[in-house]
Parts: structure tokens; sequence; C-alpha cells
């Protein structure tokens, strides 16, 4: 079984804490049992969804 994700380990994403837009470094990644991706951040105790999680900091703030 093959499991795709769309970031990988070393990649630097954005995503918002208390509001802000912050970026980090991916560190792991975990694949939970019923499918669900989880990646947690280099610096900072931050365990994201991937939907939570954008390329660039126009990307997110475009979500917003």
């Amino acid at each position: 079984m093959t499991i795709k994700t769309k970031y990988n380990i070393g990649d630097e994403v954005w995503f918002t804490f208390s509001r802000n837009p912050i970026s980090s470094i991916i560190s792991s990644i975990e694949i939970i049992a019923n499918g669900k991706i989880y990646y947690r951040m280099r610096y900072g105790c931050f365990c994201l969804k991937e939907s939570e999680l954008f390329p660039t900091k126009e990307e997110l703030i475009k979500s917003l």
C-alpha cells in the first residue's frame, strides 16, 4: 500500500498560530490507522493536519 503525502520531511510550510501566520520545517510525518496524516513541526510542539498547512505565506493568507 502506497500513501502519498502533500508535504515531505524537511519542507517549510506555513500555518496559523494564535491568529498569526508562522512557518516551520516538517520534522516527521505520522500516519494513523484510519488514514489521517499529521505533520510534526521542528520548532514548537505543533502536530497539524495536512489541511492546516500551506506551501507559502501568500496561499495561507488567501485561505483566511
